[in-house]
């Protein structure tokens, strides 16, 4: 009969714990957590050319290697002189964007001439004190409104004749 109790006595003990268990998982199963979503709308940034990246006249004696650069500020470097005319200016571009937003600004994808090839793109933003490469990117905080001026530097791939010889490259601006 003791054993009797005493077994009664731990049923009910451990019938009581698990029904005391019962709450707790439910109550942890219907405990919801709130998550924020954040969200900052801003206005789609706009890219509009008023100057072409202009190079000038150049000798059709360059040879392979031979570089012409221009500066974001127009300024002209050349390793052999080749310039022999025309008008040297960087490209001019207006930035439309949200201001004192982060953005990152790239110049890429030349498509090359068939007598020289463009890369080492200089970026002045809206001012700056000094100019940044840009080629695969760099950041600046956003004006409402702003003026970028990109530079570039041309090599020359010999043998070139005389003809007009355009090509492009892809600005960006995108938020961060």
């Amino acid at each position: 009969m003791f054993r009797n109790i005493w077994v009664r006595s731990l049923l009910v003990v451990f019938g009581s714990a698990v029904i005391g268990l019962i709450p707790a998982i439910v109550a942890d199963a219907a405990n919801p957590e709130s998550v924020t979503v954040d969200i900052v709308f801003l206005a789609p940034i706009t890219i509009s050319t008023t100057v072409n990246l202009q190079f000038g006249l150049l000798d059709v004696n360059m040879a392979l290697n031979d570089t012409v650069t221009i500066a974001p500020d127009d300024g002209v470097s050349q390793s052999t002189p080749r310039v022999i005319g025309g008008t040297q200016a960087a490209a001019r571009l207006t930035i439309g964007a949200t201001a004192s937003q982060a953005i990152t600004i790239t110049a890429d994808s030349p498509t090359n001439g068939t007598y020289y090839t463009l890369g080492s793109f200089m970026c002045n933003y809206d001012g700056a004190a000094s100019d940044s490469a840009c080629g695969s990117g760099y950041s600046e905080t956003s004006a409402g409104s702003a003026v970028l001026l990109v530079g570039a530097t041309l090599t020359g791939a010999g043998g070139a004749s005389a003809v007009t010889d355009d090509s492009t490259f892809d600005v960006t601006v995108t938020y961060q």
